[in-house]
């Protein structure tokens, strides 16, 4: 059979196609396409919003950090802070130091977490013979968000507790030259503790270890002063 007489056959049977044959066919087509389109659609859309996002997100840090890099504590003047590291002109860590009391501490940093998304990232506390506090603290920068934790970085808690003397019992003392020590318990928790050491479970300070007492300071400075217990008195 010629060439011709296929292309005849062919061109007969394309007149032969219907409307409705169309339809299907281009139904079918787009069965196919859409659902690629539609993916397509959805990436890009996901695309924008997490640049839109990212935007967001750079602007703000750059907004804190021009907050940091500006902040003043005009009435905190026992406080110094200093940018600790940055990255690309950005601060990642932020350092502050001072002494002043528990309330100041509380004041100020509340203050500053009311600009700046902070994390902990060390801290050392030393409550003063006077009953202030010296702190040093160093914080991660975090992205900031609307609504964000508050943190309790305090060494312990504003509130004082009534001083209860059955809880304490010294059980010994010691003296190695210079240096006095004292083995305390407390609520059935014994501890080592020299001058200046912190029992935070009690808020207290140990002022001073003798023979037979070791004294303890509250955070309002008062004392507290309890005696090495006889074996007479510990078995009543």
């Amino acid at each position: 059979m010629l060439l011709s007489q296929y292309l005849k056959i062919d061109i007969s049977s394309l007149c032969n196609i219907t409307g409705s044959t169309v339809c299907i066919f281009i139904m079918l087509q787009l069965a196919i396409w859409y659902p690629l389109l539609s993916g397509a659609q959805d990436d890009l859309e996901r695309h924008i919003k997490r640049k839109e996002r990212a935007e967001t997100e750079w602007q703000k840090i750059q907004g804190q950090a021009n907050r940091l890099k500006g902040m003043t504590f005009l009435n905190e003047v026992w406080v110094s802070h200093h940018i600790f590291s940055e990255k690309n002109a950005v601060p990642t860590q932020w350092f502050i130091e001072g002494t002043a009391g528990l309330i100041e501490w509380q004041t100020l940093l509340e203050k500053v977490e009311e600009h700046v998304a902070l994390g902990m990232q060390s801290v050392h506390w030393q409550r003063l013979p006077n009953g202030q506090w010296q702190g040093c603290l160093l914080f991660d920068i975090k992205i900031p968000k609307a609504n964000r934790e508050y943190h309790n970085w305090l060494p312990t808690k504003l509130r004082s507790y009534p001083f209860v003397e059955k809880d304490w019992q010294v059980l010994s003392t010691m003296r190695v030259g210079e240096n006095a020590s004292a083995l305390l318990e407390y609520k059935q928790q014994r501890h080592w503790v020299r001058q200046g050491s912190w029992l935070p479970s009690a808020g207290l300070t140990v002022d001073t270890v003798t023979f037979d007492q070791v004294t303890l300071m509250t955070k309002e400075g008062s004392q507290i002063a309890l005696t090495v217990r006889k074996i007479g008195d510990m078995d009543d």
